[in-house]
């Protein structure tokens, strides 16, 4: 009798104690993404993260294998699409690239946006329509970030014209934009991953490449050159992107912390001034590594807008020439807005009668 008795209270200890525990296991989250260690990505990103671990209530717990420890972002994005990687943070350019979605490659258009807020203010009006491309290849938009103003760092001399580039060997970003601008450059395009690159550099298969001043520091690109010239030629959104496959697997409520709606304004905020705010203190420690920056004038940098047209021509048939359309419009909507804004009032409208 008491054996018996035993057995039933193991029982009831493993169905009322024990499987419960077992229950609330947290599910893990795995999260790559080439941004580096230690920089204002990763607090930005982090900001995320621990938005979403708290409203889950230790329901889900995050992984995250930085600087690209699981390989390039064209190879991590394709695992995301497959849901052998749950989540993780890229630039436009690689989704894709990685998903064969050139209308992605829109936003990174050599010269399409003139300040940080018009970006800002584009990129925001296109989130939807951006969501339900990417929703058909199996990708979920969580938020916008911002790699930021790409710039060229060389070895052997600045960049003050596009005739500069003639010639040299620059390290392009896995991304027909990129591939397709150093050649409206006359410079040879070298596509190299990410986690490659320093090497690259160091050994001089390249001669150079274009990065933000955040990414060239962090990464230690900036080590490898003597030269930095502010051409600032593309503006290089980012995105943090979740497999569907995953988020369908998550219960209902968990997947609404995941897709973090209701504080998305406030995260992109959050993530974007982290990164700009460090990019200009980064940029002021050049001379100190023994880079010289070069400012360009205003001619200088339309020489190089003029030079990089035929991007536009070669791209347009793959990017769609209504999306290039759609995004001009909007950038003219900002411009508008900004304009009546900022417009001086009229003393003789304003005073009292």
């Amino acid at each position: 009798m008491n054996k018996l008795l035993h057995k039933i209270q193991h029982f009831f200890l493993y169905f009322t104690v024990v499987l419960p525990l077992a229950a609330q296991d947290p599910v893990k989250v795995r999260f790559g993404s080439v941004i580096p260690k230690d920089s204002p990505w990763e607090e930005g990103i982090n900001t995320y993260i621990k938005n979403v671990e708290s409203k889950a209530g230790g329901r889900l717990r995050f992984k995250t294998y930085l600087g690209g420890q699981l390989g390039g972002e064209v190879e991590m994005i394709k695992s995301i699409a497959m849901g052998s990687l749950d989540a993780g943070a890229f630039s436009l350019a690689s989704i894709a690239e990685a998903l064969s979605l050139p209308q992605l490659q829109v936003f990174e258009l050599p010269f399409l946006f003139s300040s940080d807020e018009e970006a800002d203010y584009v990129m925001d009006q296109m989130f939807e329509q951006m969501s339900e491309i990417l929703a058909k290849k199996g990708i979920v938009l969580i938020l916008w970030g911002t790699n930021g103003w790409r710039s060229f760092g060389t070895k052997t001399k600045p960049i003050l014209s596009p005739a500069d580039l003639k010639g040299l060997k620059m390290r392009a970003q896995e991304s027909e934009v990129y591939v397709s601008f150093y050649k409206a450059m006359g410079a040879t395009p070298v596509p190299i991953a990410t986690p490659e690159v320093l090497v690259a550099l160091k050994t001089g298969m390249v001669d150079g490449y274009d990065q933000t001043p955040v990414f060239s520091l962090s990464s230690s690109w900036i080590n490898t050159v003597k030269h930095y010239s502010l051409t600032k030629h593309i503006y290089q959104p980012g995105a943090v992107i979740i497999s569907k496959r995953f988020l369908d697997k998550q219960p209902a409520d968990l997947q609404q912390v995941l897709l973090a709606r209701s504080e998305r304004a406030s995260l992109q905020k959050t993530a974007r001034e982290l990164v700009r705010k460090e990019d200009a203190e980064v940029l002021s420690s050049f001379p100190g590594l023994g880079v010289k920056v070069h400012t360009l004038t205003e001619a200088q940098r339309e020489a190089f807008r003029k030079a990089a047209q035929p991007v536009y021509t070669s791209l347009e048939s793959k990017i769609g020439k209504n999306l290039i359309t759609a995004v001009q419009n909007h950038i003219r909507t900002f411009q508008q807005l900004r304009k009546s804004t900022s417009a001086p009032t009229d003393p003789k409208k304003t005073q009292k009668k």
